[in-house]
């Protein structure tokens, strides 16, 4: 199977799972720079471990080293930002995986674990969907 090496931008409390099952022996994921900007668990456990903490335009900087960047912060303007910034430095190799590829990818590498409930039912979730829509 193919190694694929990515980037998490976002490391609070579903970005630190994400990274310790990403970092873990049996994923075929290479985790080659986080962005977390606040001391988290998950930036601590990056550092002890080895992986660069950069900024957003040093992994961009990164150019094909990076296959994709998966984006935890729950902020839609940081992916909206980061494919803005790829377009940029001309690179249209590096992905930034929607949030369902994302959950898709966290249900491959983690089996009957989930994700961290962030508070909102998946009918709340298709509800803020469709208002988003409606603006």
């Amino acid at each position: 199977m193919e190694n694929h090496n990515i980037a998490i931008i976002g490391l609070g409390r579903i970005g630190t799972a994400f990274l310790k099952k990403a970092m873990s022996s049996d994923c075929d994921m290479t985790v080659k720079a986080v962005c977390e900007m606040c001391d988290t668990p998950g930036r601590k456990m990056a550092e002890d471990d080895n992986v660069p903490v950069m900024e957003l335009a040093d992994i961009v900087g990164l150019g094909v080293d990076i296959d994709i960047i998966f984006d935890l912060t729950g902020d839609q303007n940081v992916s909206r930002m980061l494919r803005e910034k790829l377009l940029q430095v001309g690179n249209t190799y590096t992905d930034v995986a929607p949030a369902r590829v994302t959950r898709l990818v966290w249900t491959l590498i983690a089996g009957d674990e989930y994700l961290p409930d962030l508070g909102k039912s998946k009918s709340q979730i298709y509800a803020d969907i469709l208002l988003e829509g409606a603006k």
